[in-house]
């Protein structure tokens, strides 16, 4: 008799567990197509600079973040000294910080493990997703749903990465180096509608060009970008400020 009811209990929570891995997968979908050609950009530009595969996807898997990774990628190509490099990409990869503590002060309840991976694995478009997304999903708010969602824009990432690698001997080499335009066309992509709706983030990508350029007459270019980013930062953070109290 209690065995009836242990399963009967069970019964419920076993479909609410499919439910909320069926909600993250389907959460993640958007992200599965993002993801994928981007990171096989990414894995094609690495081997083709005769960076080996078990570095690549170790790029990939650690450092997990599409802009600087494509920024590194570029500064190593470049012959930029790894400090250079280092600090350049911590700069850029900075707002993860502010990221995580937003996202585990409003998902606080959660067991502190699942913290700490779902933080690991946190980027823009999953912290959009989760904290800006539809809210009415009913495993929103649960570990599965969280976990299946970072889960899969992981591996996704990654995966991309590995075929990038693969296919790069099959794709012929002209149309393989004129996909080195990605990082540029990336880069575009994220500030075009921010340009077009905010004057501040304007006049934050000029002023950073502007010093980047003036920088690289005078120092070398992973300085210039090192410095013009930290500068520019400081500016955002003044112009900012303005916005939130609209």
């Amino acid at each position: 008799m209690s065995t009836l009811l242990q399963q009967t209990k069970s019964t419920p929570e076993k479909m609410n567990r499919s439910k909320e891995v069926k909600e993250g997968f389907l959460a993640a979908v958007p992200l599965i197509i993002g993801y994928l050609p981007v990171a096989f950009t990414f894995g094609l530009i690495a081997k083709q600079s005769e960076i080996d595969i078990l570095n690549t996807l170790s790029f990939s898997a650690l450092v997990y973040a599409g802009a600087s990774q494509f920024m590194g990628l570029s500064m190593y190509i470049a012959g930029i000294s790894l400090v250079q490099i280092y600090i350049a990409t911590l700069i850029l990869n900075f707002r993860n910080f502010v990221m995580s503590l937003s996202f585990n002060n409003q998902f606080k309840n959660l067991p502190f493990w699942h913290k700490i991976y779902l933080s690991i694995t946190l980027t823009d478009e999953n912290f959009a997703v989760t904290t800006l997304g539809n809210k009415t999903n009913s495993g929103s708010q649960s570990s599965i749903y969280l976990i299946t969602l970072h889960t899969i824009a992981y591996v996704t990432w990654i995966s991309g990465t590995l075929l990038g690698v693969v296919f790069s001997t099959l794709i012929p080499k002209v149309i393989s180096e004129s996909m080195g335009i990605s990082l540029y066309a990336m880069f575009i992509g994220l500030l075009t509608p921010a340009v077009r709706t905010n004057w501040r983030a304007c006049i934050i990508v000029f002023v950073s060009m502007l010093l980047n350029f003036s920088f690289s007459q005078l120092l070398s270019q992973g300085w210039s970008l090192i410095l013009a980013s930290i500068i520019a930062s400081l500016l955002a953070i003044v112009l900012m400020k303005g916005e939130d109290k609209k």
